[in-house]
């Protein structure tokens, strides 16, 4: 998927694609391509076999590392201004690891699709980042429990 990005924003000088995907810790994963575009792909779904030739290992980095990286390297204030997540199902894991290192502050917009069919416990987690960012953002858009957007409440500091 990378690939076809970067071909697509080739001209675009606002918009890096990195060929690599964030999870709560670095890691390798094996993953099957699904859907004609690899829209389906997850890092949770169960491979169908070892023998697929749908099966490739891609490069998982720190999330929060990675948006530290981003603050300190890419903006001129600290504050991004949005992040999209459409990732099958890592958001279970990534927007927890950035409610706790607190990065949330720092990001204006936040807009993510949830995919409850991956984990069981997924209601419970979902339930907990809502609760979570409600501390810091307000709700944009939101058709609960399938895509959303949230952003920085204008009364919060990040002193607070």
């Amino acid at each position: 998927m990378s690939k076809s990005l970067m071909k697509k924003f080739r001209t675009n000088p606002k918009v890096e694609i990195q060929p690599y995907g964030l999870g709560n810790h670095a890691r390798t994963v094996e993953i099957e391509r699904a859907g004609n575009q690899n829209e389906g792909t997850s890092i949770f779904r169960k491979l169908s076999s070892k023998n697929s030739t749908k099966i490739q290992s891609i490069q998982l980095l720190d999330f929060v590392q990675t948006i530290e990286n981003i603050r300190k390297t890419k903006t001129s204030n600290g504050i991004i201004d949005m992040i999209s997540m459409n990732c099958e199902g890592c958001e279970f894991e990534v927007l927890p690891a950035l409610v706790l290192s607190n990065l949330a502050q720092y990001i204006r917009i936040i807009q993510f699709g949830s995919h409850m069919e991956v984990f069981r416990e997924s209601s419970c987690i979902y339930c907990q980042i809502q609760q979570a960012l409600e501390k810091t953002h307000k709700v944009v858009y939101q058709y609960t429990m399938l895509w959303e957007a949230w952003a920085i409440q204008t009364n919060f500091s990040s002193n607070t």
